[in-house]
């Protein structure tokens, strides 16, 4: 079936809706640079954390700002801060050791919602509770002017699992109670004000070891592609939130010492989590004993850790061995790449409190896990590898870091879910933006193109409603004209009669027509000067039909029942209406048709009809006298031969019935006689005036 000009201009309408949205995001996302948090300022005189030497960022929260340093996270979605209490009453330097400290009774802006758990890592053994509630969060120290957020959440916490403070990169809500009156997220937050183009970041942990400290590197909104070798593996964020980030490690592996030859660290492939919360490397108990027995590593019960003493931390650093991560989407086979590490990568330093230490020692940053969903690669894995997330696709990339000294930043803005298709991470086909990225088409110029094209819509609407409406009309006059030729032409299968029109009772099912030159169409119509809607006023009958045209469903017209109006009260003698009541005032009503006034005229019709075959002339010559066989010329007898008609004069019986007279066996005459009063006898049977007497009881004689 073609397509109505109306149907086309829909589908034009809402293609052209399509590519604005698509014009203005892509517009809106070009005209958005992702974000770079800065690094604190203090990277290259001192480093942070008590499980290494790690690079931090500076958030602002409050009024006035209270600055602390913290840790990047996308396991966490919230800003968690050090409460005071963290540290001993003046105790300095352990304010400085824990990034600074965030009082909340010194804001004027602090809406506190009330004491909660802190749920990152639990499976690790990690947890604790915090005051959590919203405010002001300025992402970069004082004077850096980065990105603000009201009534973002904040945790103040002060147990030492984490012993820093967590920037959540996360973009789920926090539910406080139920799910349906979550907190938006920081990074959702700075999209939805505009702030960022989409949902998503990019970071590496930096390293201390290459070239003089290099600094970590976070990116909201884009990735920095200055910072990492692009790869074409894509993961998919997993469906557990709190392990979504998972990727296959196919292999680890090292070069023998004094050899060529590779050992393998990893006996079997196993999926990991990639977190950035915490340092350590968490892997199956199999793959620890194997790094124990290349590198001599020694596990301590008390503190769970790899501690290395002086004498090995010497040799390892003198062997200076590679290990090699092979990752890929599955445990076999498919695209991989191979992440390589400097054993300077493992050489880090613990600090008391962490992990129930009394003393500082050199260690290396290996876990044993209980189970698989303890596999993990921390910190440590972040210095050589590269993450970028898109939350909008729940895709995500891990790539290799290269190394380029005082390399310029590169930034890339992933792009809005609605713009287009799904990117692929760490290349250069999504969209960029920064200073070298450009919008084909600036606002000004889009806004012209959407509102001329909405123009000339509206007028090509306007035209076709106007020819719609001109034609309905030439149509409506036509069949006017139709109608009214049909009405004096006596040809064709049309009935032209000036008598009242005849209205075929309805059938229950649907009967069939062979005249298939009537196509009769039931409209909405006028009945009695009284709207169907409004049928309050008395009709006096409606034919929605061609006068002459059968109206009946055998002639295949549809005839819809609906709803009729009945007067709410009972009739006059208060006898309440009966389905025959109300079918005879719907038909009445909508149809002009009243069965009982239609029965009469038919009533009054077969007595007319009568009349007339009554009054009809009588042709003389079928008048004939009828023969003695049909009973011409017979008398009128009751005895044969004694019978005498008076018929000029009232007539009544005198004497004994005929019967009386056969009875007592006289050959008595009936005589018919002119009527004289009768008189009543009573008695014992004698004759005399009309006189009447007591009757016994019990007996009775005449």
């Amino acid at each position: 079936m073609a397509a109505s000009p109306w149907t086309a201009l829909l589908v034009l309408l809402f293609g052209l809706v399509v590519c604005a949205r698509s014009l203005d995001v892509r517009a809106t996302a070009n005209a958005l640079t992702p974000v770079s948090v800065t690094p604190s300022d203090d990277w290259r005189v001192s480093l942070d954390g008590i499980d290494g030497s790690w690079s931090s960022f500076t958030v602002g929260v409050g009024t006035p700002p209270q600055y602390s340093r913290v840790f990047a996270s996308w396991q966490g979605y919230q800003t968690w801060v050090i409460d005071p209490r963290g540290c001993q009453s003046g105790d300095t330097s352990c304010i400085d050791r824990r990034g600074g400290v965030f009082n909340m009774n010194k804001s004027s802006t602090w809406d506190q919602v009330g004491l909660y758990g802190l749920a990152i890592q639990q499976n690790l053994g990690f947890g604790g509770n915090a005051f959590f509630g919203y405010d002001k969060v300025v992402l970069g120290g004082d004077g850096q002017e980065g990105p603000t957020l009201e009534n973002s959440t904040v945790g103040d916490l002060a147990v030492n699992d984490y012993y820093l403070g967590v920037l959540g990169l996360n973009p789920k809500p926090t539910n406080w109670t139920t799910f349906s009156n979550g907190a938006p997220s920081l990074i959702t937050q700075l999209k939805q004000k505009g702030q960022i183009p989409s949902v998503s970041f990019g970071y590496t942990a930096g390293a201390p070891y290459r070239f003089t400290r290099v600094p970590a590197s976070l990116t909201l909104g884009g990735y920095d592609t200055s910072r990492f070798e692009a790869n074409d593996i894509q993961f998919t964020l997993g469906a557990d939130n709190s392990r979504d980030t998972m990727i296959a490690v196919q292999a680890i592996t090292t070069t023998k010492q004094g050899s060529s030859d590779a050992v393998q660290l990893l006996p079997e492939p196993i999926y990991a989590l990639v977190d950035s919360t915490f340092a350590e490397i968490w892997l199956p108990l199999s793959a620890c004993q194997a790094f124990e027995q290349e590198f001599g590593l020694i596990y301590n019960n008390d503190t769970k850790l790899y501690l290395v003493n002086s004498t090995l931390h010497r040799d390892l650093l003198a062997r200076d061995a590679t290990v090699s991560f092979t990752i890929g989407l599955g445990t076999s086979g498919g695209p991989t790449t191979t992440i390589d590490f400097p054993y300077a990568a493992f050489d880090l330093t613990a600090r008391p409190p962490f992990s129930n230490m009394s003393s500082e020692s050199t260690y290396f940053p290996l876990r044993r896990a209980q189970n698989d969903t303890q596999y993990t690669l921390g910190r440590t894995f972040m210095q050589e590898a590269y993450i970028s997330v898109d939350y909008e696709r729940a895709k995500f990339n891990v790539s290799k870091v290269v190394w380029q000294q005082d390399a310029p930043a590169s930034l890339v803005a992933i792009s809005p879910t609605p713009s287009g298709g799904a990117r692929t991470t760490g290349t250069s086909t999504s969209t960029e933006t920064g200073s070298n990225g450009n919008s084909s088409l600036g606002g000004g110029a889009i806004g012209g193109i959407v509102a001329g094209a909405v123009l000339i819509i509206a007028a090509i609407a306007g035209f076709l409603l106007w020819r719609r409406r001109k034609r309905r009309t030439a149509v409506a006059l036509q069949r006017h004209d139709s109608s009214k030729s049909a009405g004096l032409s006596s040809s064709g299968d049309t009935v032209v009669t000036d008598a009242r029109p005849y209205f075929a009772p309805k059938a229950e099912l649907e009967g069939n027509s062979n005249d298939s030159d009537i196509k009769l169409k039931h409209k909405t119509s006028t009945l009695g000067g009284s709207t169907v809607y409004s049928p309050t006023t008395p009709s006096p009958g409606h034919v929605p039909v061609s006068p002459g045209a059968w109206a009946g469903e055998k002639d295949g017209t549809a005839i819809y029942e609906m709803m009729g109006d009945l007067p709410d009260t009972n009739l006059a003698d208060s006898k309440q209406i009966t389905e025959k009541d109300m079918m005879r005032h719907r038909e009445k009503q909508y149809n002009g048709y009243d069965p009982v006034e239609e029965q009469k005229r038919q009533e009054l019709d077969r007595i007319k009809d009568q009349e007339r075959q009554r009054k009809a002339k009588i042709d003389a010559t079928q008048i004939r006298e009828a023969t003695e066989e049909e009973g011409g010329n017979r008398r009128f007898s009751f005895i044969q031969g004694q019978d005498t008609l008076s018929p000029t004069s009232p007539s009544r019986r005198t004497g004994v019935s005929a019967m009386d007279s056969q009875g007592s066996g006289s050959q008595g005459s009936t005589t018919l006689s002119p009527v004289s009063p009768r008189t009543a006898t009573y008695g014992t049977g004698s004759s005399g005036s009309g006189t009447l007497s007591p009757v016994s009881p019990g007996t009775s004689s005449q």
